[in-house]
Formats: C-alpha cells, structure tokens, sequence
C-alpha cells in the first residue's frame, strides 16, 4: 500500500472520529435530550465490538478473500488457456485432409507451449497456499498429457502427403478428451478449495 493512500485512509478514519466527537457535543449542548449519567457497561462493550468489526471485517478478511479468489482465478485462466491448446492440436489431428507443413508446425510448438503452460499450473498451485493437495490430480494429468505428446510424434510426420491413421484419430480424441475432463475436475476442486 503506498504511503498516501495510508495517510488518507488514517486521515479519514480521525476525521470521521473528530466529526462523531463534534456532533455528539453539539448533540447535548444544543438539544434537552434525556441523557443517562451512568455508563452500562454492555452497552458499551457491544458499542467497542460493532465498531471493531465494522472496521476489521472490510479491512482484513475481505481483502483477505480477494486475494484468494484472484489466485483461484488465475490458475483456472491457466486451465483454461491449456484446455484452448489441447483443442486447437485436437483439430489438427481429426482434420481429414493432408496435413500441411505448417500443421506439423503448429502441432510440434502447441506441444511445447502446453508443456511449458502445465509446468506454470503446477508452480501456481504449489505457490498458491491452498490448503489442498492436488499432487494426484497433477499427476495424471502430466501422464495423460505425455501420452497425447507421444501420440502424435511420428518420424513420418513430415513427409509429403502425411495423414494422422484413424486409429490414432480415435486414440487422440479419447485423450484429449481425458484430458479436458481431468482439468476440468481439477478447476472444481481449486473452487471449491
């Protein structure tokens, strides 16, 4: 927080003491309302509280429960972003034509970013101080990802007229779609975390 928005705060918070002072005095000075000379010390005790809470709810646990959920956030807009990767690769691979140099291009950095993208998921959640473990979750999705990675290389892939088999057609799809439905339950248990 920077120092002047520390000093306006502290400024408003006297202030608004200093105005409650002014009003209380002119309150009694000015007006005949019947005022008890006793002080009831419940009263007082629920007065000290309600003012406490007033000021520590906003002030802590909301800013506390902001910083939480723009964590959660980011790391399911990471999710998500691996899940675009995946089906981008996924409609390359189904795709009945021919594949084109630049499919292969698109198939090979696609793979690389997605590597890249799950190790930053995986270092968002261990820095997340989330108090769940998501060791297993990761796990299978770094196989199941490994298993698409290896699924598509092929020695042959760039030679004229190169075309992905049905067979692996069909084992892509089952994977990719494994691997959408793993995330997806990673992203309900980061929420519900």
């Amino acid at each position: 927080m920077k120092d002047s928005d520390r000093f306006l705060k502290y400024f408003l918070y006297i202030s608004l003491i200093i105005i409650g002072l002014i009003v209380g005095v002119a309150v009694r000075h000015y007006y005949n309302i019947p005022i008890a000379e006793t002080i009831n010390m419940v009263d007082l005790g629920t007065l000290v509280v309600t003012i406490f809470l007033a000021v520590y709810i906003p002030e802590v646990l909301d800013r506390k429960l902001q910083i939480k959920r723009d964590k959660k956030d980011l790391i399911e807009k990471r999710i998500e972003e691996l899940q675009a990767l995946y089906r981008r690769m996924n409609l390359v691979v189904q795709s009945e034509q021919i594949l084109k140099p630049k499919d292969f291009r698109v198939i090979k950095n696609t793979s690389d970013i997605t590597q890249h993208k799950l190790e930053t998921i995986i270092t968002l959640l261990t820095y997340s101080n989330m108090h769940t473990s998501f060791t297993e979750d990761i796990k299978n999705i770094r196989k199941l990802c490994k298993e698409h990675q290896d699924l598509l290389w092929s020695e042959d892939m760039e030679d004229e007229g190169f075309c992905y088999a049905e067979d692996i057609q069909e084992k892509e799809e089952l994977l990719y779609n494994k691997i959408d439905e793993t995330t997806c339950l990673l992203i309900f248990k980061i929420s519900e975390a």
